[in-house]
């Protein structure tokens, strides 16, 4: 789910003519983000376009255990690969970065269809990084005084707005939330251009542990020894327990979403099944640890080579006197928060890393290996220009 990389009208992109009976559409976690260290060696031309199609993403694993032909199934213009990094709900009926619509890849012989979305419907991945708090501790005798400032990263939206954007698409009214409604008119036009595939809907793996600390440090911890002149000083970057477990409700919101637009659509007659992706991964989300991090099956913060909080120690102003009265206790130069926020990988910071990826495929394998139990019908619906 990565920050936003634009759409481009679809009557400037080339057609696609699918030959494949497998389609995998969907954002950043269907595509792959994060999984190649550079960017160039995404599969072509993602790799130059932004989509960042990886050849390790769980789609391709479910195409090999298809048996299909993976030079294939990764063609672009001819395979059924479409996912693109930072799809929104109306980008797969659009087109997004000079791409055509992912939709145009299903045809009448798409056998098997799988779909992650709806967290660029939320923007969420520029929730995460408009709410990152910092938090500063400090051993005074036997005690040790914290404080945690937020507002480090400046941007035209703030957390709050983010926040409460995403939760009004969230918001149900009479019965269904403007983001139910909205995927569930994307997975009508698959059944439209697709009819007789079968689709696996996976929702999210769950981000952050559901029983965060006081503080959830994302990133390493940098010394504020030798800035305070103490033994023992140290900065962190993170959310607080309310954010975290706010982003967990929200998460949780947008999965319920996925599940409920499944069933209506499945009501109708179509052959759409849930994934339950969330439930495999509860166990192995950020767990609000610096020392057990990277252990997730979740990237956490992730900055460009030589980059680190040091930037911040060096760069801004700490004052000790404020922070042992617990008040804001740092302030950076004008131009230091952009320069942070431009060392942010945003496009691999707080996406699914590998073993997360091999947790879809075979969730998604399990489900095409059984029977299915509902037949395909053609809902009347026009297909999105």
């Amino acid at each position: 789910m990565p920050m936003s990389l634009g759409s481009a009208s679809a009557a400037r992109a080339p057609s696609v003519s699918s030959v494949s009976s497998y389609v995998a559409l969907g954002d950043s976690y269907a595509s792959g983000e994060g999984l190649q260290a550079n960017p160039s060696t995404y599969i072509s031309p993602s790799n130059h376009d932004g989509c960042h199609r990886s050849a390790r993403a769980y789609p391709v694993l479910v195409a090999a255990n298809l048996h299909l032909d993976i030079g294939q199934f990764e063609t672009y213009g001819s395979g059924g690969f479409a996912a693109c990094s930072g799809a929104t709900s109306k980008d797969l009926l659009a087109g997004e970065n000079r791409e055509p619509s992912q939709l145009s890849a299903l045809s009448s012989q798409t056998r098997w269809v799988t779909l992650t979305e709806g967290g660029d419907d939320l923007h969420f991945s520029s929730v995460l990084i408009a709410c990152l708090d910092v938090r500063a501790s400090v051993r005074v005798g036997g005690a040790i005084k914290s404080y945690t400032q937020s507002g480090i990263v400046r941007e035209n939206t703030t957390c709050g707005n983010y926040l409460a954007r995403a939760n009004s698409l969230l918001q149900a009214t009479q019965g269904a939330s403007k983001e139910e409604i909205e995927l569930e008119h994307v997975y009508a036009q698959i059944f439209l251009r697709a009819p007789k595939a079968e689709v696996a809907v996976l929702n999210y793996p769950q981000l952050f542990t559901p029983s965060p600390p006081t503080f959830c440090p994302v990133a390493g911890i940098a010394s504020l020894s030798s800035v305070f002149k103490v033994h023992s000083a140290q900065l962190g970057i993170g959310y607080s327990q309310s954010q975290v477990s706010e982003f967990n409700q929200l998460e949780n919101k947008l999965n319920s979403a996925i599940s409920g637009a499944v069933s209506d659509v499945s009501a109708q007659g179509h052959n759409i099944r849930l994934v339950d992706v969330n439930s495999l991964t509860t166990t192995s989300a950020i767990p609000c640890d610096v020392a057990t991090n990277g252990q997730s099956d979740i990237n956490t913060l992730r900055f460009s080579v030589g980059f680190s909080l040091r930037s911040l120690v060096d760069n801004c102003r700490f004052d000790l006197a404020r922070l042992l009265s617990l008040r804001s206790f740092v302030s950076c130069p004008s131009n230091e928060a952009a320069v942070f926020l431009q060392h942010i990988v945003a496009t691999q910071s707080f996406h699914p890393k590998q073993v997360a990826h091999d947790t879809m495929a075979n969730a998604a394998e399990a489900l095409f290996d059984q029977t299915p139990t509902t037949t395909t019908t053609t809902l009347p619906l026009t297909p999105s220009n």
